[in-house]
């Protein structure tokens, strides 16, 4: 099935990442590409993209994008993702059976980082599959529509707004579900800043905002199951 789709790449000042992911979507007819630039300035030159300024931060640039994008299907990617060969026709069968969740990939980490980044993978595997909470950079894909109903992405937050959003679609009773196949993400960071600390910092920045909203999404199944 093909569904015409808004890819939303949100984008740091300077960052060049794009131009290698831009080539990989071979998208369905009438879909559209839009890089959500903040205040930034990026020349696009060459590439069938369009530009939406937001305000500071990755959550207000990725909500300006999906106010303005054309399509019913919203799919965020980041800069440095790359796709499975099959990614897109996976994606697009999902989609096409239920549109009214939000869908994700699994994750790969691409060769750019230290050894030790498959513990990180098993993690994402049993974080993402098991817990139901995958990360932005797992390519969330949902239904423009659910996306306004749940209020896009807080932009209050001074870090993970992707996994706030997916707490939120638990909690209002929608599902989260993995596409089948697999997407890859940069591993450089954890190579620039150290593998230890940087796998220490999200992992406590996750518990730490995860745990109010695990009480917060009991609330909630506790309230529909006596309602």
């Amino acid at each position: 099935m093909t569904i015409p789709v808004s890819v939303i790449i949100p984008l740091a000042p300077g960052e060049q990442a794009w131009r290698e992911l831009i080539p990989q979507l071979k998208l369905p007819s009438g879909s559209e590409i839009v890089l959500a630039v903040g205040e930034a300035e990026f020349e696009t030159k060459g590439f069938s993209v369009k530009t939406v300024s937001g305000s500071k931060g990755r959550a207000a640039q990725m909500n300006a994008a999906a106010r303005q994008a054309n399509n019913a299907i919203l799919w965020f990617l980041h800069a440095d993702s790359r796709l499975s060969p099959d990614a897109i026709a996976k994606l697009m069968n999902c989609v096409g059976e239920n549109a009214d969740c939000l869908w994700f990939f699994k994750l790969k980490f691409s060769d750019d980082g230290p050894s030790a980044m498959k513990w990180n993978e098993w993690a994402v595997r049993w974080r993402a599959g098991f817990l139901k909470m995958p990360f932005g950079d797992q390519g969330f894909c949902i239904s423009k529509k659910l996306f306004e109903k749940l209020g896009g992405y807080r932009e209050d937050l001074a870090y993970g707004e992707d996994h706030v959003f997916v707490w939120k679609v638990r909690q209002e009773g929608y599902p989260v579900m993995c596409v089948g196949t697999s997407i890859s993400t940069s591993a450089r960071k954890y190579r620039e800043n150290g593998w230890f600390s940087t796998t220490l910092l999200f992992v406590s920045r996750t518990v730490w905002q995860g745990v109010p909203q695990r009480v917060l999404l009991l609330k909630r199944q506790m309230g529909r199951l006596f309602s």
